[in-house]
């Protein structure tokens, strides 16, 4: 061979193993030495290759990183806006559970279908 590795590929249930013996002529026996001088590597894998994961963000000075923290703080703690195409919230007519126009208990405050609550571009969609 014309390299300096003799490749073996060994198949087992799970995956192929690359066995590899280096070829030198300090081994008394072929056999002895291959034995002895076999190095188990994965195919699939090398470690130079793995990436490292990210280094922590440098946090600066204290003074810094309180100032940060109290931006965050304030940032999440603002109150959501509403988008401006949203639907504002209907007043109800009455006050309880008993409408006093029609003595109706239970039902809804307003005419659902009137303000478009249950339809969809001009067709009811819960009747």
């Amino acid at each position: 061979m014309s390299s300096s590795f003799a490749t073996f590929v060994l198949r087992s249930n799970a995956s192929p193993v690359l066995l590899r013996t280096p070829r030198t002529s300090t081994l008394s026996s072929p056999a002895t030495g291959a034995l002895t001088a076999l190095v188990l590597q994965r195919s699939y894998s090398s470690p130079g290759i793995r990436p490292r994961a990210p280094a922590p963000i440098p946090l600066g000075s204290a003074k810094d990183q309180a100032e940060f923290e109290r931006l965050v703080k304030e940032a999440e703690s603002a109150p959501a806006t509403s988008h401006p195409d949203a639907k504002t919230p209907v007043p109800e007519e009455f006050e309880g559970d008993t409408n006093p126009v029609t003595g109706e208990v239970g039902g809804p405050k307003r005419e659902p279908v009137r303000f478009g609550d249950w339809s969809f571009k001009g067709r009811v969609t819960d009747f």
